[in-house]
């Protein structure tokens, strides 16, 4: 799929580079002090061993959240075997990453391509991701945007995330602002915090809108609250510059909020304490003061060397 102008364009490329796989998951993993020799597993694996395919696929998945990953790779193979297209997608996984088996990305490619076929719209969306990238194959912009395009009419939202970055880019299409925002929204809807992030940072610095705080603020507090960090340290920038000082309970709320999923910006963990200074509550404001200068935040540093002086 992509962190001051050079580190916001990185953000916005974060998506198709980083998300470009799914990673196996189907059934929830019960708490179990042994895998092997619990009920659950021992059950399963008679179905798998019986040519159940989603039992296997199902094995395979226990192992990898285990991170018995040589294990996980001969479930997804039988599963696969048995014509399972999650199990090819998976097992596809693996050896893209080579987790439990030698990395081979052309053969990674070919089994996704298989899943794809098979109507796994998941491995559609890695097909278009490795062609984007050009890993298992030379980097072809024309079959990555036709396999983006069909996984994203599948509601996969990171292939609409990942097909609006070519047309915001000009990769391949024809450079469409307006097609781009759509379906950044049409990702952010369906909970992919890139999309989020994405319409975040083109509302902030009017890449090809209008700036409009109020938005980008609002699409990086749901990106952050999708556990995207990048977006958080976004919102804490963003806020800092719209709260001045603390002076009501909603502007208490949002920076206390900013502060603590901030893993970067300072400005309102400095602005709390500031607060927390004012309001007499002297541990609060150093505890707020040192998180903010531990952030980089210079004004905290220099005002906690300013109260070690008094």
């Amino acid at each position: 799929m992509k962190k001051k102008p050079m580190i916001l364009t990185a953000l916005i490329l974060a998506s198709i580079i980083l998300a470009i796989n799914f990673l196996p998951s189907s059934v929830p993993v019960p708490h179990l002090a042994s895998l092997t020799d619990s009920p659950y597993v021992t059950y399963y694996k008679k179905a798998c061993k019986l040519e159940d395919s989603e039992a296997c696929n199902d094995l395979g998945d226990v192992y990898f959240k285990d991170k018995d990953y040589s294990d996980a790779v001969e479930f997804y193979k039988k599963s696969c075997t048995l014509e399972n297209s999650e199990g090819c997608n998976n097992l596809a996984y693996m050896l893209d990453k080579g987790l439990g088996i030698e990395r081979h990305n052309w053969h990674a490619l070919k089994l996704y391509e298989r899943s794809c076929k098979a109507g796994n719209m998941k491995a559609c969306y890695n097909v278009g991701a490795m062609y984007f990238k050009g890993e298992g194959a030379k980097r072809n912009h024309y079959k990555a945007a036709y396999y983006f395009k069909k996984s994203c009419n599948a509601d996969i939202a990171a292939a609409c995330n990942d097909l609006a970055y070519m047309y915001a880019n000009g990769k391949y299409f024809k450079k469409n602002i307006t097609k781009a925002i759509g379906l950044y929204y049409d990702a952010c809807d369906m909970g992919e915090a890139s999309g989020c992030n994405n319409l975040g940072y083109m509302y902030e610095v009017g890449d090809g809108v209008n700036i409009n705080s109020q938005k980008a603020e609002r699409f990086y507090e749901k990106a952050c609250s999708l556990d995207d960090y990048p977006s958080c340290d976004r919102l804490e920038t963003v806020l800092g510059k719209k709260i001045r000082k603390i002076t009501t309970e909603e502007d208490f709320k949002a920076a206390k909020k900013a502060c603590k999923n901030s893993t970067k910006g300072g400005t309102m963990c400095y602005k709390l304490g500031l607060y927390f200074e004012e309001n007499d509550d002297t541990d609060l404001a150093l505890k707020y003061f040192e998180t903010a200068c531990d952030r980089g935040q210079s004004q905290s540093c220099r005002h906690l060397g300013d109260i070690a002086k008094k």
